[in-house]
């Protein structure tokens, strides 16, 4: 696989988080806002204390880590990364100039990466990418969708990866979301064999609320896992994060009682967004709101207004909505509660 020549970008995207910037920029003290802005598990797995000689060790590919992933996952063939995120970026200095194809509107960072690695992308919605298939080489999926919340069939899936694979192209997806739903595991679209052309992305960071660790697993043919991982520094999953990993993956009843949980913090939300007349979409992580229901003027900015309430959102002013994770607690979910009423008042 040869690799292509980074072009001129356009500037990064922005993303959820950036607490203290918030804090900052309207004047409340960072221990007064809660952030709703990422998606992330606001209820943690629960680790225990770090054993001492985990902070002494060099990363150990040989560890039980990907014995464990392959339990979780239900395949072998995985690679450990530093978050999803390091897999986006490597991804497209895999392959030569391609024709890529967004479903769209997804995250940001796709499109930003394949394009600052000078591939051609488009950005499309699933009409467009049914129609335009033949002349792709790459097509990227998030399932389910950051932000619109859809889950695209596998027989919809299947149909596009076959024609990609005859003529060795690749179809990415990203199944970081999936963790949380309830039948994950029928969900997803690895298996214990690798199909070729096809790549998954899967998170430890949302479902287990640990972004703070940085990891991730790609699932793939080994050839490109190989590739990939030739792409990455040494040692680039750090010791504390392959125990983290460890730790979490092999709990079984954690996974189910939090997937219940979360089913249930995410009717919660639905509940009272009902409750004032929002029109919304939603996963059991997240739900994203229209702002066509919001009556306000048009230069009405949600992100300002929920800042304003010490809350921390993600705004999509291109797609006229903005994204809700779950609140972590009683006082956060009366703070949001708040906003809401007196934004539709």
């Amino acid at each position: 696989m040869s690799e292509v020549t980074l072009t001129s970008n356009p500037n990064p995207p922005f993303h959820g988080g950036r607490l203290h910037h918030a804090a900052q920029q309207f004047d409340i003290p960072i221990d007064s806002w809660i952030d709703l802005s990422t998606g992330i598990n606001p209820h943690s797995y629960p680790l225990p204390l770090v054993p001492q000689d985990v902070w002494q060790k060099l990363p150990d590919a040989d560890d039980n880590l990907l014995s464990l992933a392959a339990g979780y996952y239900g395949s072998t063939h995985l690679l450990a990364v530093v978050g999803s995120q390091a897999a986006i970026e490597a991804l497209p200095k895999l392959r030569p100039h391609s024709r890529v194809g967004i479903l769209s509107p997804a995250y940001a960072e796709y499109a930003y990466q394949w394009k600052r690695q000078g591939h051609d992308v488009q950005e499309l919605s699933i009409d467009e990418l049914d129609a335009k298939i033949a002349r792709l080489d790459v097509v990227v999926v998030i399932r389910p969708n950051n932000p619109t919340t859809e889950l695209l069939s596998q027989t919809h899936l299947k149909r596009w990866l076959d024609l990609l694979q005859k003529k060795s192209g690749w179809l990415v997806l990203d199944e970081a979301f999936i963790d949380a739903m309830p039948n994950s595991a029928e969900l997803s679209m690895i298996t214990p064999a690798p199909l070729h052309g096809l790549i998954v992305l899967r998170s430890v960071g949302k479902f287990f609320g640990l972004a703070g660790i940085r990891l991730g697993f790609v699932w793939a043919e080994s050839t490109l896992l190989s590739a990939l991982a030739a792409q990455l520094t040494t040692w680039s999953v750090s010791s504390v994060a392959r125990w983290a990993g460890a730790v979490a993956l092999q709990d079984d009843n954690w996974h189910s009682l939090m997937r219940q949980r979360l089913a249930k913090d995410s009717q919660q939300l639905c509940t009272l967004l009902a409750k004032y007349d929002f029109e919304f979409v939603s996963t059991p992580l997240f739900c994203t709101v229209q702002l066509s229901t919001v009556q306000r003027q048009a230069a009405f900015c949600a992100y300002q207004y929920f800042a304003e309430h010490g809350i921390l959102i993600r705004n999509f002013e291109h797609l006229q909505a903005f994204r809700l994770g779950l609140p972590k607690n009683d006082m956060a979910w009366r703070q949001l509660e708040k906003a809401l009423s007196e934004l539709k008042t």
